[in-house]
């Protein structure tokens, strides 16, 4: 069931492997999620609310191992929701 999608923005805070994290976290929810879109400034994800939760944890999880402090933005939005294409097919 659609009922929420997350905007995530992974920053890795430091000098070391940022752009390695990050592609290690896109690549893990490709992995989970057919409804993704990655843009330059964070990758969002739409699908059933406690799935994607915990793939939020798992993602947030996931940098952390190669990093030692994570910043993570996070938007969600919950219930009757727009799917990814209904937000942006007028502008493709």
């Amino acid at each position: 069931m659609l009922n929420c999608s997350i905007a995530l923005q992974i920053l890795p805070l430091g000098e070391n492997s940022r752009i390695e994290i990050i592609d290690k976290v896109i690549s893990y929810l490709s992995t989970r999620h057919k409804n993704i879109l990655v843009t330059p400034f964070e990758t969002v994800i739409e699908g059933e609310y406690d799935y994607l939760m915990e793939s939020l944890k798992n993602a947030i999880s996931l940098a952390g191992e190669d990093h030692s402090n994570i910043f993570a933005n996070i938007k969600i939005n919950y219930g009757r929701i727009m799917t990814i294409d209904e937000k942006i097919k007028k502008f493709n």
